[in-house]
């Protein structure tokens, strides 16, 4: 099996914290309670630019790897 490279990882894992953030968010829109707003706003804020950073990471070392850049 072979080992994929570390700018694919980079993006599922991004995705799946993007995810996250996205269920984070519909539980917020479906029962606002003070409880669940207070855990979006320390949890899903940091999972969302956790995300931003590797998909930004994952596009520059995509276009680095076909030379691009």
């Amino acid at each position: 099996m072979t080992e994929e490279p570390a700018r694919v990882r980079g993006l599922r894992i991004a995705l799946v914290v993007t995810a996250l953030f996205d269920v984070l968010a519909l539980v917020l829109f479906l029962r606002a309670t003070p409880i669940v707003f207070t855990v979006f706003m320390f949890v899903g804020q940091p999972l969302f630019a956790v995300a931003m950073i590797l998909l930004l990471g994952a596009v520059l070392a995509d276009l680095r790897a076909k030379q691009l850049l």
